[in-house]
């Protein structure tokens, strides 16, 4: 899979857009704050009902690095792989588009592929509702790391993570992965996969990327069964770990407690008369019996977590307090 870097390099970065008429301008804007020129954007317009569509066209017109694509309405993963299909790169970069690069990140990035040839790089990250009150999450630089020792920082650092948006891959490493269409929480298995198909990955130290995160927004939303996809891509990544890495199934398995908690917190402030309500809080009751047998020795799993297991099994209320002041960071 390897291949020498030293020549010409061109990068496909795909941007997904829905609905994203305030925001789309300012994140194609931010690819262009850079030295590197040898760029492609694809906007996959995914059945837009506000001006986003008409945006993307003005700036395919006005950019000549930029192309617009339109389709029916699939969501994020169908139009992710709609633009694989359709890049024409040595290398692969995804965009969310509230999302922004920082200015000289495809640069450093670049110089990475250029001088070290790795098949994935990734790199930091800052994430709020602005830059000014944004948190900067940086991992230690760390070249020629193999997909064993990545894979471990995918479950380990906050920095790297399982985001699609965070890192650059060799278009190769794609070949027989998609996004799984019409779930939630879809970056999760797709790059578990891509770190187990590589076999060098660099982690660069610096914030690239703004991650535009309106967390208030979203905890108090009425609980959609969709959102159940939290805890079903976490068991199928857990599965995938326990037969390629089962030295770090304990952490599949603390990954999986998150998604159980996270979820549990989003059943319990749903409204009474949701009727999935009560479905999906007795089957997550009925899970997270088997999970807490799972977490005895699990050194992943801390205590406090533990506790809100046993109480989401014993007293809702209180287990949402517990979330909330302590376990929702």
């Amino acid at each position: 899979m390897k291949e020498n870097f030293e020549g010409k390099i061109k990068l496909s970065i795909v941007i997904p857009v829905y609905n994203v008429e305030d925001t789309i301008e300012r994140a194609v804007e931010s690819i262009f704050l850079n030295d590197f020129k040898n760029i492609e954007v694809l906007l996959i317009d995914d059945g837009s009902t506000d001006n986003s569509g008409l945006i993307c066209d003005e700036l395919s017109k006005k950019l000549d690095k930029v192309y617009c694509y339109h389709k029916d309405n699939g969501g994020l993963s169908s139009a992710r792989n709609y633009g694989l299909k359709r890049i024409s790169g040595e290398l692969i970069a995804f965009l969310d588009s509230d999302d922004y690069f920082l200015p000289g990140c495809i640069d450093k990035v670049i110089d990475d592929f250029k001088n070290n040839n790795p098949e994935i790089v990734c790199f930091g990250l800052k994430k709020g509702k602005t830059e000014e009150d944004a948190i900067e999450l940086i991992s230690s630089r760390k070249i020629g790391s193999s997909n064993s020792e990545a894979v471990e920082l995918l479950f380990k650092s906050k920095a790297i993570d399982f985001y699609a948006w965070n890192k650059v891959f060799k278009k190769e490493i794609f070949n027989n992965i998609e996004f799984p269409e019409g779930k939630l929480y879809e970056d999760m298995v797709p790059i578990y996969h891509a770190f187990k198909a590589a076999h060098t990955i660099d982690i660069l130290d610096f914030a690239g990327i703004f991650y535009f995160q309106n967390g208030d927004s979203i905890v108090y939303q009425d609980f959609n069964p969709k959102q159940y996809d939290n805890i079903i891509q976490r068991k199928i990544l857990l599965n995938d770990v326990k037969k390629d890495f089962p030295e770090f199934l304990n952490l599949a398995i603390a990954r999986l407690v998150d998604g159980y908690l996270s979820t549990g917190f989003k059943i319990g402030n749903s409204k009474r008369d949701n009727l999935d309500r009560k479905k999906y809080y007795n089957t997550s009751k009925v899970e997270i019996k088997e999970i807490l047998k799972k977490v005895k020795g699990n050194k992943e799993v801390s205590f406090a977590k533990r506790v809100a297991l046993y109480l989401y099994l014993t007293n809702s209320g209180l287990y949402s307090v517990l979330y909330k002041k302590i376990l929702r960071k």
